[in-house]
């Protein structure tokens, strides 16, 4: 197992350990590689299987994040909001670790506000280095904002971890004067009784492994992709806004 921090270790990673002599098949987590890196795994011949990301050539388990950046949005549109703004990563990745979720969590936003006929609002649109205290900071230009938004929809669970602490500290209570909602649906998603959309994180897992065991055996010889399903789960940080 190997965890990646920064760009040059992402970079050794990808050519140093898909070798014959050091490993039967791997696991890529998160990580998208570029169009010449797939081509060098391909040509190591060590089965690869991507969890999270999708790459052309390469088995992958992905799940839609796009639709659900749409779900998390058009949740809030059905309570009655309108001013929705939308907290995530950087849309291009400074660090060139090439994550994405982000800018898809995004485009599903954008989709459901023009399916809903509301105006997209740049003011609305912040983004960050992915963290709670980055999210914290970014939430508090959010809320003092001449006409801040009624709702926010986080790109990760962790960044509403951030919204939340700044609204607390500007005593703005949550969901009466604003809605929150987040991604992914980690473990204290449900202790904050936060309302995110679910990715099976665990069955993602279990699938990638399940791919590369078959890599591995040779009953499944050919590139195959799974999408698993996200899932809406409403909670408390969700309400219709005050003026409704």
């Amino acid at each position: 197992m190997f965890n990646v921090e920064t760009v040059e270790r992402r970079d050794d990673l990808l050519r140093e350990v898909p070798r014959r002599e050091r490993s039967d098949g791997v696991l890529i987590v998160s990580l998208e590689p570029a169009p010449a890196e797939v081509e060098h795994l391909r040509q190591v011949g060590v089965p690869v299987v991507l969890i999270d990301r999708y790459a052309a050539g390469l088995s992958s388990v992905v799940i839609d994040d796009r639709h659900g950046g749409y779900l998390a949005t058009q949740h809030l549109i059905d309570l009655g909001h309108r001013a929705i703004a939308f907290l995530g990563d950087p849309p291009e990745d400074p660090l060139s670790f090439n994550f994405t979720s982000s800018r898809d969590r995004f485009l599903g936003y954008r989709q459901a506000l023009a399916d809903a006929q509301i105006a997209f609002n740049p003011a609305y649109y912040v983004y960050g280095l992915h963290g709670r205290f980055e999210a914290r900071r970014l939430a508090r230009h959010l809320l003092a904002l001449p006409k801040p938004a009624s709702a926010i929809f986080a790109a990760s669970d962790t960044q509403a971890m951030g919204v939340l602490e700044a609204a607390r500290e500007a005593t703005i209570a949550v969901p009466q004067a604003l809605s929150v909602i987040g991604f992914d649906d980690i473990d204290v998603a449900e202790y904050l009784s936060l309302t995110t959309i679910r990715q099976p994180l665990f069955e993602t897992g279990a699938r990638g492994v399940d791919q590369l065991l078959r890599l591995l055996d040779g009953t499944c010889s050919h590139q195959s992709v799974e999408t698993m399903p996200v899932e809406l789960i409403v909670r408390n940080t969700t309400a219709p806004p005050a003026t409704i």
